[in-house]
């Protein structure tokens, strides 16, 4: 998600001058986190409340600007409570001092939210800071104050920084260096070649609003992909939802190869548990090939074949059960070079998200409902009630 964190401009200490000892603030914030998971753009910049709250008078070739204190109140009221409902992080103590105060924004264009939640936490201690909100590009208002307004400053990549500019004499030397004094393994230069200038095609609010509309519809898609997965599987998989929280869970909280190592075994149980569930080990055989209980391709390629909703499913099934086993090599072919953690996050990822797309490959087969398989424990209960 796209999330604006903001600070007192006005904080005595900064003295007038409050950029660079915000960026640092942030940036420091940032590496601080033992788990960073991070690849954003970051914009940066001044909220332009009072700027766009001031009612105008042309008489000539003089412009005469007078603040409108009610345009003011409804630009500010807008701005805190969009249309659509946005992760916010402000305390009222803090929207009052926001509301009498100019206000210094960073912006992060792409961060997930245990991340986003992490700075908010962090900055939080900071007396200049106000607190966090989503920004909503499908918002006029928003789109208006954060992504019209702000300045495209650099690229972060977990440890690397790229300071952003347009002409070669737009490249900050002496901010580069200040930045190379953090605990960022690399800090260079990218060029924008002139993106969210007037020059850009795709910069307007209609482009804006159309991405912000999507990345929201195709949360809701992974979302729903996910809730039908457990609803439906764990009726005869009733395991599958402490297994999936536990992969996550590790994911979320990996730093080393080691760990997401752990993540990649956890995807491999949970199929072959799924597959165990659905079509348990036989002596049988199928077209020749054994089904025996180490053979889960085989099993699962049978089911599919015994389930005949359609031959184009059991296409799906086959390639994305031969690209999910292919990308398990290719991760313990990782662990075995000792590559950066960074490059075994990525591949973990994946791997997770495909583990997801294969069960939901799975449920597809099905036309009908699952058998419900509970795990009962009879013996337990029947000894509480006879002891009780």
């Amino acid at each position: 998600m796209k999330v604006g964190y903001h600070f007192n401009a006005d904080y005595k200490p900064f003295k007038g001058f409050y950029g660079f000892p915000i960026e640092k603030l942030v940036f420091e914030t940032v590496l601080s986190n033992r788990s960073l998971n991070i690849s954003s753009k970051i914009f940066l910049g001044d909220l332009l409340l009072m700027f766009h709250s001031v009612d105008k008078v042309i008489k000539g070739d003089t412009t005469t600007s007078t603040f409108n204190k009610e345009k003011y109140l409804e630009l500010f009221n807008n701005w805190l409570s969009p249309t659509n409902s946005v992760w916010t992080r402000f305390s009222l103590e803090k929207i009052d001092e926001a509301f009498n105060s100019n206000i210094f924004v960073i912006c992060f264009e792409s961060i997930d939210l245990k991340t986003a939640d992490f700075l908010h936490k962090s900055l939080e201690k900071h007396p200049s800071y106000f607190g966090a909100l989503e920004v909503d590009d499908s918002s006029i208002v928003h789109w208006t104050l954060y992504s019209n307004s702000l300045i495209p400053f650099a690229r972060i990549i977990n440890k690397s920084l790229s300071l952003f500019y347009d002409d070669e004499d737009d490249k900050d030397h002496a901010n580069r260096e200040e930045f190379a004094k953090l605990e960022f393994s690399k800090v260079e230069f990218e060029s924008l070649n002139w993106k969210y200038s007037i020059f850009d095609s795709y910069h307007n609010f209609e482009e804006a609003r159309r991405i912000a509309e999507w990345k929201s519809n195709s949360g809701a898609l992974l979302a729903f992909i996910a809730d039908d997965i457990v609803s439906k599987l764990s009726d005869i998989a009733p395991d599958l939802g402490n297994k999936l929280w536990s992969a996550l869970k590790t994911f979320e909280e990996a730093e080393t190869n080691e760990q997401f190592a752990q993540v990649t075994a956890s995807c491999r149980r949970i199929f072959e548990y799924v597959t165990d569930c659905i079509f348990p080990p036989t002596d049988e055989k199928s077209d020749g090939h054994s089904l025996k209980a180490d053979k889960y391709k085989n099993r699962l390629f049978a089911y599919a074949d015994t389930s005949r909703k359609s031959d184009t499913n059991i296409d799906l099934i086959v390639a994305s059960t031969t690209t999910l086993f292919e990308q398990w090599d290719k991760i313990n072919s990782l662990s075995n070079k000792g590559v950066h953690s960074e490059v075994f996050r990525s591949e973990t990822r994946r791997c997770l998200l495909r583990t997801i797309m294969l069960l939901d490959d799975i449920v597809s087969l099905k036309a009908t409902a699952f058998e419900i398989k509970p795990k009962l424990d009879f013996d337990d209960i029947f000894k509480d009630l006879t002891e009780g």
